[in-house]
């Protein structure tokens, strides 16, 4: 009896992603999508070249001609990652759906990159080291690859992150068993560093931190040695700036004070603004100092420190590229310039905090404030979408906000500006602006730092639950 399924209509070409699957590819006509695609919501595509018909040689295992390897593949591109995949048999149907996506399409990256030009360049920075490092990045990837999965969707639940935990729990321990005896190895430990964070960041929140500190600290010799490749230092950037935002809450240093090796360059994640991280360093150091510290001259002496950091903030300008004007869009402009503005101006900001508690001098940080909030207000009218990576310099302005209406569209705001793959961290985000909010009206001169000092309750209670072998390094 004839159907309506491929078979019965002779359809002999699968889409690209029941191939790359090796799974039936259903569908009522060649122009039609898929059953499979149209179930997951996925682009159903069929652009490979057409093999010719017949029986082919047989698969006989996984060997060194279907892995590719250091030897024969210096650098796995994203292309031939989607076809190499199928063929690691540690993979259930599930793993191989994960790691397509990360590996295979590139709108998967929309969001950890702050513009969609790096989204091409961020996947081949993931598939570049897998042809010998496959064990060891594996379960990181799946963790990663669940969190960007769970955006796309459009929500989590509790039985999507017991994946992802599973899998971060599994990657933190090959975390921990890595040894760092040259460069290769820590960049291999930076690169898996890097997917563990972001995955823990945005289905756990509770723990980033640890796991930057210790990548960095492990890695730190080839990183101040410049032995490790520039590729590198997105990654690099992006621990930096996780532990900074952890560290600036609970007032200590930051294990690595980082100076951009090839300044001018945007990066992929950081934009305009990676040559500030040093100074975020000097601020977390000085803050912790203060917290520590009750002597009348060694607070001056920091005062004075602010002070300098102050003169050069208020000069920085960022170092862009030369044509950076003809190679990025005027809408990629405006998100790059914005970005780059707020973390000048939340740097301000906490330098002023540092000196003044609530109750004096607050018409310069109302200034400072408004004018993060109506910079990335601009930009997202003009550009059509929110600045990406910007929760830190969004959540040191908007504990200014005093006003009842500005607080309650800086709440709504939190979706957009703390970044979009943590909705666990933008819940806690809305519970810590709502505690320090009360705090602030009831102790109208306590310090800013001493406030954001005591750790998030949400965050706390998640850390709680959580495996213990997951931040044991």
């Amino acid at each position: 009896m004839a159907t309506s399924k491929s078979r019965a209509h002779g359809i002999r070409t699968a889409c690209d992603r029941c191939y790359q699957l090796k799974e039936r590819c259903e569908r009522v006509s060649a122009i039609n999508p898929c059953e499979r695609c149209q179930r997951l919501k996925q682009v159903c595509l069929t652009v490979r070249p057409v093999r010719p018909a017949g029986r082919r040689a047989k698969n006989r295992g996984l060997s060194s001609q279907n892995i590719p390897t250091l030897s024969n593949h210096r650098v796995l591109s994203a292309d031939s990652a989607g076809s190499w995949v199928p063929t690691v048999f540690d993979l259930n149907l599930d793993e191989k759906e994960l790691m397509l996506s990360l590996l295979g399409d590139s709108q998967t990256l929309h969001y950890p990159v702050v513009s969609p030009r790096f989204q091409h360049a961020e996947q081949r920075s993931l598939t570049g080291p897998l042809p010998t490092a496959w064990p060891v990045l594996k379960d990181a990837y799946l963790a990663y690859a669940g969190v960007l999965k769970s955006i796309q969707s459009g929500g989590v639940s509790e039985t999507d992150d017991a994946p992802k935990v599973r899998y971060a729990t599994s990657a933190m321990a090959a975390l921990r068993s890595l040894s760092i005896n040259k460069a290769e190895d820590a960049e291999l430990c930076l690169t898996l560093g890097f997917a563990l964070a972001l995955s823990v960041y945005g289905s756990i929140g509770a723990g980033v931190a640890k796991i930057c500190h210790y990548c960095l600290s492990v890695t730190r010799p080839f990183i101040e040695a410049a032995t490790v490749g520039l590729e590198m230092e997105p990654r690099i950037s992006v621990l930096v700036l996780l532990e900074t935002m952890e560290c600036i809450v609970y007032r200590r240093t930051p294990t690595l004070r980082i100076q951009p090796r090839a300044p001018g360059i945007v990066d992929r994640h950081l934009g305009l603004c990676q040559s500030l991280l040093p100074y975020y360093y000097d601020l977390c150091s000085i803050s912790q100092s203060l917290a520590s510290h009750t002597s009348t001259t060694h607070t001056e002496l920091l005062h004075q420190q602010l002070e300098e950091i102050r003169v050069h903030m208020e000069k920085w300008q960022p170092s862009h590229p030369e044509g950076f004007l003809r190679e990025f869009s005027p809408s990629e402009v405006v998100q790059l310039l914005a970005q780059a503005r707020v973390y000048r101006l939340a740097a301000l900001l906490m330098i002023h905090r540092l000196r003044y508690p609530f109750g004096r001098k607050d018409g310069q940080a109302d200034i400072w404030s408004r004018e993060v909030m109506m910079e990335l207000e601009l930009a997202r009218r003009i550009s059509d979408h929110p600045v990406r990576f910007v929760a830190l310099p969004f959540i040191i302005a908007a504990v200014e906000i005093r006003g009842t209406s500005e607080r309650e569209k800086a709440l709504l705001d939190v979706s957009d500006y703390v970044d979009q793959l943590t909705p666990v961290v933008q819940k806690a985000t809305k519970s810590f602006l709502g505690r320090v909010w009360e705090e602030r009206d009831v102790l109208i001169s306590c310090s800013w730092l001493d406030s954001i000092h005591k750790p998030c309750v949400v965050l706390d209670s998640i850390g709680a639950t959580l495996p213990r072998d997951l931040f044991n390094i």
